[in-house]
């Protein structure tokens, strides 16, 4: 949405995309909602739709029993990462059901053709899906045109800035396949615990969480068994994004969900199932829906994200106009957006709102942070810093230099907020950084 409200214009954001590796589509229908709606009410006016059509297409047009409807549409991906949470994965996640769901009419190509436009594994499932169509001999060649060119309008919008660099780092093959294995496990079992609280986008245990993806990708196989078409679609998506999470960048718990939403309309399509597979199928989504009740009585009980809590605290004590830096880079985005406070980026020397990924900090220890927050003292005086870390809780060369503001403890989401002021002993100096990326509307949503 930052990206969206504070780009000038349509040029600028296109550009600001070239380091974001999405297409356009969602950022243009956030952009579209902040014409006629506050910033506060972009988000859910633009997501609450989605949200219900998902759950009307699963409740009233997934061809399954009625049981195994209730639980899928109970399940935590549905309820939060394509439901609340406002972002194209739920916008693909319903194209992608109703190009399924309505593939005997050519009205369907339409959501076919869209799904490239919302993400690069989207891309890759309407591959998939066209599969499915060339199996029931449904290839239309208007429609495959119209999804050719989306493809391609796709990966122009998407082609990285020549300073573009991913926002995370590949570890190698082993360390690489063995987390994305957990993220796997997450299918499974879509249950995490941080501190006795029920925390979203995490895996089980390291080593349940190992178990669990073997399972679910073992149960996937299993439940697509009478087809071997299907079998191996399913397969080849999930080897896809092993090898992508290996050797190009590794791809997040939500990213992987997908491969549980292509088991589920290979299945729905499926004419023979037989008892054994109906009920491992059964139980795997009652597994599932117990786990999104449970997180969505936590998201009821605990707020999802405690920005506003920190944001608030800045605002009451008229903090608002101090030089501000942020660690990690990314922290700061939400308190940014809802007070409008630039975060000077470590190693920079300028100043953000959202991130541009065009560089990666060298920060890997406190000493390192320790060192790099001196440097900016030694420029600007007192400061303010916003973080996840806490810093009286390593070891330091100089804890006096640092006076806790406060702590707002995580939300469901499982980020704290850490406010200090850095040197409090030294004068505050009025400087004016430069913004990391250039032209940029303001952005203030709390008054």
């Amino acid at each position: 949405m930052q990206i969206s409200l504070q780009s000038p214009n349509l040029s600028a954001l296109l550009d600001n995309l070239r380091y974001e590796g999405h297409p356009p589509v969602w950022y243009l229908l956030l952009r579209g909602a902040g014409t006629v709606l506050p910033p506060e009410w972009i988000l859910p006016a633009v997501q609450l739709p989605i949200a219900l059509g998902i759950q009307a297409l699963i409740l009233f047009r997934l061809p399954l029993r009625r049981l195994e409807l209730l639980l899928l549409a109970c399940n935590p991906y549905v309820l939060i990462d394509y439901g609340a949470i406002s972002r194209s994965l739920g916008l693909g996640v319903l194209l992608l059901l109703a190009a399924v769901l309505f593939r005997h009419r050519r009205a369907a190509w339409l959501a076919v053709a869209a799904l490239p436009m919302m993400d690069f594994l989207f891309g890759v499932l309407s591959i998939v899906w066209i599969a499915v169509l060339w199996r029931q001999k449904r290839l239309w060649a208007p429609g495959l045109a119209l999804w050719a060119a989306c493809g391609a309008a796709a990966v122009w919008f998407v082609r990285p800035a020549p300073d573009m660099i991913p926002a995370l780092w590949l570890n190698g093959l082993v360390l690489d396949g063995t987390v994305e294995l957990s993220r796997f496990g997450a299918l499974l079992v879509p249950l995490a615990l941080a501190e006795g609280h029920l925390i979203w986008n995490e895996a089980p245990p390291v080593a349940a969480a190992l178990v669990a993806g073997m399972g679910f990708i073992g149960l996937g196989l299993w439940l697509l068994r009478r087809d071997r078409f299907s079998q191996s679609l399913f397969g080849g998506f999930v080897a896809l994004v092993f090898a992508f999470s290996i050797f190009v960048y590794p791809l997040a718990i939500r990213h992987v969900s997908l491969a549980a939403v292509l088991l589920i309309v290979l299945i729905a399509t499926l004419h023979d199932r037989g008892p054994q597979e109906q009920r491992m199928l059964t139980a795997w989504l009652t597994l599932g829906a117990c786990c999104g009740i449970a997180m969505a009585i936590a998201n009821f009980v605990r707020p999802f994200d405690t920005a506003r809590t920190a944001a608030a605290f800045i605002l009451d004590h008229h903090l608002e106009n101090k030089h501000w830096v942020s660690f990690p880079d990314s922290r700061a985005q939400g308190v940014s957006a809802l007070t409008g406070i630039e975060f000077e980026r470590l190693e920079r020397g300028c100043t953000q709102s959202f991130i541009r990924w065009n560089y990666r900090s060298r920060i890997k220890w406190p000493w390192d942070l320790e060192l790099e927050l001196n440097r900016v003292a030694l420029r600007s005086g007192s400061f303010y810093l916003l973080t996840d870390f806490e810093l009286l809780d390593v070891p330091l060369h100089n804890r006096a230099a640092y006076r806790e503001l406060l702590f707002v403890p995580a939300g469901v989401d499982g980020q704290p907020f850490y406010l200090y002021q850095v040197r409090p002993g030294l004068p505050e100096k009025r400087e004016r950084l430069p913004q990391c990326a250039p032209e940029r509307r303001p952005l203030r949503i709390m008054r």
